[in-house]
């Protein structure tokens, strides 16, 4: 008796799949270009824990990445701890960093990658809050979107 082919289904989705190889690439691409990135994917989330020092008078920022593919990296400053102000382009609700007008660009896992937007980014987020610190104002060109109601 001839034995029957039998063909075994993944008991992951083939969506599941596909996010899990693009956060091991992404994970790869991170740490063959950064040494100061640690990271690792737990839960179908990439997380990566980095710091930049912008000058020698600097402090030294440690933030987290965390991306899952369904959306946007997002980028958390671990520490010093810097409160919200809508001068400094952190997000209201969770004070993630602002890094880009998503009006113009969509965040697409089939076409961009962390290490080449979102790491040069921050890093240039951290010289442009230092700039801050120093002058007030938000020197980096944006987008006003302020999200806190002004008190009449």
């Amino acid at each position: 008796m001839a034995a029957k082919n039998k063909i075994y289904k993944s008991k992951i989705p083939s969506s599941e799949l596909v996010f899990r190889g693009v956060l091991i690439r992404e994970k790869k691409l991170l740490e063959n270009n950064y040494e100061f990135l640690t990271c690792y994917i737990k839960k179908g989330k990439l997380l990566c824990t980095g710091n930049y020092t912008p000058t020698q008078y600097s402090d030294t920022y440690i933030y987290r990445v965390e991306y899952d593919c369904r959306f946007p990296p997002k980028v958390y400053i671990e520490n010093p701890t810097i409160d919200y102000n809508d001068e400094i382009h952190l997000y209201p609700d969770d004070n993630g960093l602002c890094l880009y007008y998503p009006n113009d660009m969509k965040w697409d896992w089939r076409n961009n990658n962390i290490y080449d937007t979102i790491i040069p980014w921050t890093n240039e987020w951290f010289v442009f809050y230092e700039k801050y610190l120093i002058s007030g104002k938000w020197e980096h060109p944006f987008v006003k979107h302020r999200r806190v109601k002004e008190k009449v």
